[in-house]
């Protein structure tokens, strides 16, 4: 069981207000006292009163025979480009009230979370039609969907319940299995003695009578441990992944945790999320509740992997596939929608869009530039609740562009490209995936960036470490830290984040340095109700995100000999370390050897503390080889561990190594790289026509927001995608000879900065400096944003 909670003055108002709303005008009308046509009656004026979701179409239609509503989040994309696939919702209501009408608050955002059209059923309802009838008419619901894609099974109270018996009932009838369940406040057991004896605090829907006459109603002559009627009771063997949600406010809390103490010793995998001071369906009440928007999230999370895992192999033609969905991915795509162009599609490996900050999260990830410089100029975030934001944040705030733009449904979620080739005749990509998938495209668009994977040191006997191995990129949250011994190797800009919340749980932390960095302060403050409201307006949004952006540019001086902000920032390194570090030893061995700037800047205020705890311990040494239980340095000394964390970083040279790509005359991509990867203004590579890179060679920078890099590069991208087709030709690629003076114009420059002095990421093993970017941002995105076409040919 996962527990969540929802902080602040507001958000405990808005609830407060919320559950005394429905506990007057709700619960007492759900009561025997009332007959049922009357509580349908005002449970369906009530609902006339709810906020429905925003950018959803809706449409009545029949499935099975039974009526219902398809909800759909509103897109211009062709069908084509929608994945298949769908969502069955089965409304609550006791079995006795309910319509598909009174939960559009619900399913409207199911649909818009998910990115998947959602049907609610109108099935049939008692007392004139008693239990078998809503069960029927959800298998055959669900058997009509079914033959059209896969399907998820959700439902919330008795419709909880009887997703689960329909699961259950397919099951018996060898019927192709839903590919998740996502119950909220499932009914589960409808015996009498399942009912709370005394009513529960907080609830603001349910109480024990009325539940128990409804379900006399529903039952008719069925026994109530019928395992259809009370799914808890059955063999639940078999059954798909399934997610449950529930608050503690409600009464059917209880039956939410022995359904999940069910499923999970019968071998199904579950997960079960409970919010705290929540009552019955809080869901409803999405747009309203920021925990109702965050709960859906989590839904949408968990069914978007379970989804992908069902869906058949595809051929499928687009007019652009974009490889990954992490910041470039999805500007891309954005920028795409925004041009007119809706045929394409999002292919992304991992099961969750965020690219980087999917695979970055370690304890204490954030971002190392403030957050309004990092978020695009076209979509503010007045939610940071800190000017450092943290990887949560920023993947909440990559989660809600996708939603806002109507992403979802172009996305496929864990699929992975393993080849790609230009076909000269058609003018067209061809791409396979990891599933099986065939696709073709007129452009294709590479948006992994540099980051992308992860690089393992190469340090004899890694493998044969028997205790618990994680990197920094591929985190395991399961892994206990508490009260071990752990050892982190590097002290990059990762190392700097991790190692204050892994020092704060471990027995024992060993660091392993092999070079010390420059450490200066982070400028970080906590954003308050006022910075958020004020970050609301347009105007002020824009003058700090420049402000910003205009402070982390005066920060680039700093890396040219001579300049008042170079000095600047070596005076503040100095006096940041002499503050930090008290111990003269230590503080020695914390002073970098190389010039500032030459590696990447590490801004930490916690880092030095951490370092100077007494469990703590750098160690400097050269590490000889990893033994089957610790590490051995240079000196004969074995350090016992339990835990090896790897901070080492990403393969920033072997860039698209995990694939093949072959250009235009059949050469790859991974050949034409092999001595450093180069491209024209980092987005286009010769002889790989309507090929676009994000963050390519030479776009990095040590200095500031890599958005400032990317909106360029999609602008540079969609313009000659334009231009190509105002041509009417078939393909654009850079001409050799430009990207050859490009490239040995940057080399030039490069040579004798300070990127050279030094060995680092930036470097290639032959030293040329194949990832920096040696200029200031406004010269990139003046250069790169309006393609000059002399440079191109067209075919």
């Amino acid at each position: 069981m996962q527990t969540f909670s929802s902080p602040g003055w507001l958000q405990a108002c808005s609830a407060a207000l919320l559950r005394g709303t429905l506990q007057a005008l709700l619960k007492p009308v759900f009561s025997p006292r009332f007959s049922i046509p009357f509580q349908r009656r005002w449970l369906r004026g009530l609902a006339h009163s709810t906020l429905p979701a925003r950018g959803v179409r809706r449409e009545a239609a029949q499935l099975g025979g039974r009526p219902g509503e398809w909800l759909r989040a509103r897109s211009a994309a062709p069908d084509a480009a929608i994945a298949p696939g769908a969502v069955l919702y089965l409304h609550g209501g006791a079995y006795c009230v309910g319509a598909p009408a009174t939960h559009r608050a619900l399913t409207g955002r199911l649909a818009l979370a998910t990115g998947l059209p959602v049907f609610a059923l109108d099935y049939r309802l008692a007392p004139e039609h008693p239990f078998p009838a809503g069960l029927d008419d959800a298998l055959a619901a669900y058997r009509a969907l079914r033959a059209q894609g896969p399907v998820v099974l959700a439902g919330d109270s008795a419709g909880g319940g009887l997703a689960l018996a329909c699961a259950l009932a397919l099951r018996e009838a060898g019927d192709a299995a839903p590919a998740a369940l996502y119950l909220i406040s499932p009914w589960a057991d409808m015996r009498a003695e399942a009912a709370p004896a005394r009513p529960v605090p907080g609830e603001a829907m349910l109480s024990s009578a009325w539940v128990l006459d409804c379900a006399a109603k529903y039952l008719g002559k069925t026994a109530p441990e019928h395992p259809w009627c009370s799914p808890l009771l059955a063999d639940l063997r078999g059954l798909p992944p399934t997610l449950i949600q529930a608050g503690t406010d409600e009464m059917l809390h209880g039956q939410a945790l022995a359904l999940e103490a069910a499923l999970r010793a019968a071998g199904v995998a579950v997960r079960c999320e409970v919010d705290q001071a929540r009552w019955h369906v809080f869901q409803l009440h999405g747009g309203v509740l920021a925990s109702a928007d965050a709960a859906l999230a989590r839904a949408a999370a968990f069914i978007a992997p379970q989804m992908a895992a069902a869906r058949a192999p595809v051929q499928a033609t687009h007019e652009v596939v974009i490889m990954g969905a992490g910041m470039s991915g999805l500007c891309m795509a954005i920028q795409l929608k925004r041009a007119g162009m809706h045929d394409f599609v999002l292919l992304e490996k991992q099961t969750g869009l965020g690219g980087t900050w999917w695979d970055n999260r370690y304890p204490g990830a954030h971002v190392d530039v403030p957050a309004p410089a990092y978020s695009f100029s076209f979509a503010a975030n007045p939610r940071w609740t800190r000017r450092f934001a943290s990887a949560p944040e920023i993947h909440r705030y990559m989660q809600d562009l996708a939603l806002r733009h109507g992403l979802l449904p172009h996305l496929r979620l864990g699929t992975a490209v393993q080849e790609a080739g230009f076909d000269a005749a058609s003018g067209q990509w061809a791409l396979r995936t990891d599933r099986g998938d065939h696709y073709r495209a007129r452009h294709f668009v590479c948006s992994t960036g540099p980051l992308n994977q992860p690089r393992w040191p190469d340090i004899p006997g890694l493998a044969e470490f028997q205790g618990e191995r994680l990197h920094s990129a591929r985190w395991d949250a399961t892994v206990p830290l508490q009260g071990r011994r752990v050892a982190v190797i590097g002290t990059g800009s990762t190392a700097s984040q991790l190692v204050a919340p892994i020092a704060a749980q471990a027995g024992q932390l060993h660091v392993f340095q092999r070079t010390a960095n420059w450490v200066l302060p982070r400028l970080d403050r906590r954003y308050f109700g006022i910075d958020r409201l004020l970050a609301r307006l347009p105007p002020y949004s824009a003058a700090v995100r420049w402000a910003w952006v205009q402070a982390l540019e005066w920060g680039r001086r700093g890396f040219d000999e001579g300049t008042l902000a170079r000095r600047g920032m070596l005076a503040t390194a100095a006096a940041h370390r002499q503050r930090q570090v008290a111990d003269p030893a230590l503080r020695a061995r914390l002073t970098p050897s190389y010039p500032l700037g030459c590696k990447r800047i590490i801004y930490s205020n916690d880092y030095y503390p951490a370092l100077g705890r007494p469990n703590t311990e750098l160690v400097t040494e050269a590490i000889a080889r990893i033994t089957a239980r610790g590490i051995v340095t240079a000196d004969g000394r074995e350090r016992p561990l339990d835990v090896l964390v790897c901070a080492t970083g990403f393969d920033t040279q072997q860039l698209l190594a995990s694939l093949q790509i072959r250009g235009q005359q059949g050469q790859l991509l991974g050949e034409v790289w092999r001595a450093s990867p180069e491209a024209y203004l980092g987005c286009t590579v010769a002889g790989f026509p309507n090929l676009y890179l994000m963050l390519g060679p030479n776009t990095a920078t040590g200095h500031t927001s890599t958005l400032l890099y990317i909106e360029p590069q999609v602008q540079h991208a969609l313009a000659c995608m334009r231009e190509l087709r105002q041509r009417g030709q078939q393909w654009i690629a850079v001409r050799p000879e430009a990207q050859r003076a490009y490239n040995e114009g940057l080399q030039a420059r490069l040579r004798g900065s300070v990127w050279t002095q030094c060995h680092s990421w930036y470097q290639g093993a032959d030293g040329r400096v194949a990832a920096i970017f040696p200029g200031f941002t406004a010269e990139y995105q003046r250069r790169v944003r309006r393609p000059d076409f002399s440079a191109y040919q067209f075919g």
